[in-house]
Parts: C-alpha cells; structure tokens; sequence
C-alpha cells in the first residue's frame, strides 16, 4: 500500500437524499455528571453490570428476548414507524453501476461517546480528508441526538455525508436520531437510500452501494435477514458493504455474545460484500473467509492477512469500534484458538497481520477504505488510523 496522506482537496459540497420510506463517556469538563451518577447506581444495584460493562446489553431468558423482538417490531410497525416488510416493498434492481469514484475514501466507526475523543475521532476524518463516514453505531449513550449532532457537527459540519445504523444504545430515542441523520443526507447531492435508514435500508453514494442493517439489534432478525439478502440481489455494484452494529462472538476480540446471527453474515459473503461492525470497542479484522458460521474450520480463511479476496462465496469482517467511548480488552481464554484474524488492536494486545507488536495499550481512531484505487475498479484498500497518527492496519484488497 501507498502512503496515506490525503490525495485531493476535500469539499464540503459533495456532488437531495432520497429516501423512500415512511418519515416517522467519557466524562470531559463540564460535562453533566447525571449519566455517569446513574451508571454508579446501577452498579451497587446490580453488581453484575459492572463486570459487564457499560455497554453490555443483561442476558435475557428466551421468554424475554422473544418479548423484546415483539416491542421492536412493535415499534418499527407503528403509524408512524418505517420498517418496510420486502416481501411488500421489494428492492428494485437497477442497471449494473459503473462502482465508486476513483480513489473514494470511506470512514468507518462506532461506539462514539461524547467529548473530546469523538471530537479527535471526527477531526482525524476530516484531516483524511474522507468522503463520507459509515457511524456503526452507539452514538452518544446519553439518549441525546442534539447532544450527538452538536458534537459531530461542530467538527465535520452540518453538511459532512454521514450514514448511520442503530446501536443498542440507540433505541430508546432512535426515531430522533433518524430524523436528524435524514436531514443532514437531505442536504447531500447524490446519496439515495431505499428503506428505513439505519435499519434496513439500501443506499448508494459516489458509486458505493451499502446496506444499513438493525440486525440483532432490533426487530425480527428474519425480516432483516430477508432485507439484506434482497437488496444485495438487486444491487449490481462492483463494491458492497453490509453494515450492522451487533456481533457474533468468533467475529469480535472480546466476549460479546453471538447476537447478529450467522445467516446475514452468509448473505454477505455469498454476495462478496465487506461486513463492517462496532458494539465491541475494539479494532479486530479478519483475512479472507469462505465459510463463515464454520468455527471448527476456521471459518475458511483463506490467503495473506494483508492482501484479501473479495467475489462470491469470499469476503472479511471487521469491527471498527473505538470511536471514543472506551477501549475494551483481548479476550485470550476465548479467542486464543483463532486461526481466522489478520489485525487485532486492543486495550492488552495487539497484532498486526499476523504478527504480535509490542504493545499494551491503545488509542482511539477510525477505519478508513479506499475503493478503484488509481482507477482500477478492482482495487481497494484498507488501513485503520488513530487519533495521534499512527498506522494500525493495513491491507490491499482484489475483487474478483
């Protein structure tokens, strides 16, 4: 791979979103300590949280995660919900796409938070000079879309293309939060989105089509399942993504459970579309699979840990989590096995493509990917920066 020093000039005006649906912490001076007051709380009532962490979703009895799925789907089905069923609302295919623009650069992250490490997040997209960010997820965890607009917007502009799906901790307050994304893409020439932003929507910006997914976050992971599979049928771009916030717990450096489910997973790589993560606050990317869901084989990776295929039947994942909200650990007493990883970064390990670095602790950043590198619709590349300029990761990667 090139250097990473920014290409061009980025410009603000990117060359109105349509949208076809139904319109429904760290602590930093100054802050209110209202949140951080009620999370003490819950710690003394519930000791378990508090090795959970703050992030962890409680476990839930079958009874209760079945009682969940119903009020989502209550939710997203109400007058003024927007989940759009595709066996009512199928995806239109369109005429095969010429792919993205030549040397678009994409960022990717989640599990932001609130303060000065989002805001050093938002500022090192901005010196990458990328032309639109991927948010995975977990805003601000203080039910507070102004508060995450504010932020955001007072480092990248009310007008920066971002595209968001929703987090766990996203939900109570997600109709606002989707509100105001859709009124920040509205301002932006070009980006068209099919669906219910951030949950189960079809989107396409400077020639890269991408597929926002709330599984295993919200809803019936069934219908999601189904949405995912339909859009990326109908799309005919040479470079997809699929984009959700939940994990499973093979494809994550740490201990979160299986959430997503392996069939959207499957849906991707039979597609050869790139599966894009947070929820874990980490950084964690695999090498080529083949056979996701298959953890006895390794999930069939396959190939160089920095150099991957991208076709039908082969794709990576990866989870980019570490958008200023906390910095979480290797798990080695479940991972220790793994033969399926090319770079981990963590608060207690890293390693990169294959090769364990020196390091023990970690610093908040961003993915960024590059697609027709050059000009060569084939081409794409990947590397993952912190917020004090050094170089995590990096790999090439072929669509084949």
């Amino acid at each position: 791979m090139k250097h990473h020093d920014p290409v061009r000039s980025f410009l603000f005006t990117i060359p109105a979103l349509t949208i076809l649906a139904c319109d429904p912490t760290d602590s930093e001076p100054g802050e209110d300590s209202t949140t951080h007051e009620a999370e003490r709380a819950l710690d003394v009532a519930d000791p378990q949280a508090a090795a959970r962490g703050d992030d962890e979703d409680p476990p839930l009895t079958p009874a209760e995660e079945a009682a969940e799925a119903e009020a989502d789907e209550a939710r997203l089905d109400g007058p003024d919900g927007v989940f759009l069923d595709p066996a009512l609302h199928p995806v239109v295919g369109k005429p095969p796409s010429p792919g993205p623009d030549k040397d678009l650069l994409v960022a990717m992250v989640g599990d932001m938070g609130s303060g000065s490490k989002p805001k050093a997040v938002y500022q090192l997209i901005l010196d990458e000079q990328a032309d639109f960010a991927l948010i995975t997820g977990d805003f601000d965890y203080k039910d507070s879309p102004s508060t995450f607009q504010k932020e955001m917007t007072a480092v990248l502009g009310a007008d920066y293309p971002a595209f968001p799906v929703i987090g766990n901790h996203d939900k109570s307050k997600w109709s606002q939060y989707q509100a105001d994304f859709k009124a920040r893409l509205a301002k932006i020439p070009g980006a068209v989105c099919t669906g219910d932003l951030g949950v189960d929507a079809s989107c396409t910006y400077r020639g890269l089509h991408f597929v926002l997914s709330g599984v295993g976050t919200i809803g019936s992971k069934a219908k999601h399942e189904d949405y995912i599979a339909a859009a990326l049928a109908a799309d005919n771009s040479p470079w997809s993504l699929c984009v959700w916030h939940k994990n499973m717990r093979d494809l994550q450096a740490g201990d979160k459970p299986d959430e997503a489910g392996w069939p959207a997973f499957k849906h991707c790589q039979d597609a050869g579309a790139i599966v894009v993560m947070g929820h874990e606050h980490s950084y964690a990317r695999t090498r080529t699979l083949t056979d996701i869901g298959n953890s006895a084989e390794g999930h069939g990776a396959i190939g160089m840990p920095d150099l991957l295929e991208v076709a039908p039947g082969k794709t990576f994942t990866v989870v980019s989590g570490l958008g200023g909200k906390s910095i979480r650990s290797w798990d080695s007493g479940i991972h220790k096995s793994d033969t399926w990883w090319g770079t981990l970064y963590t608060s207690n390990y890293y390693r990169k493509n294959g090769v364990d670095m020196k390091k023990t602790s970690a610093d908040e950043g961003a993915l960024f990917m590059r697609f027709n590198v050059g000009g060569d619709p084939s081409a794409a590349e990947g590397y993952f920066k912190t917020v004090n300029g050094e170089i995590i990761d990096e790999f090439d990667i072929v669509r084949k």
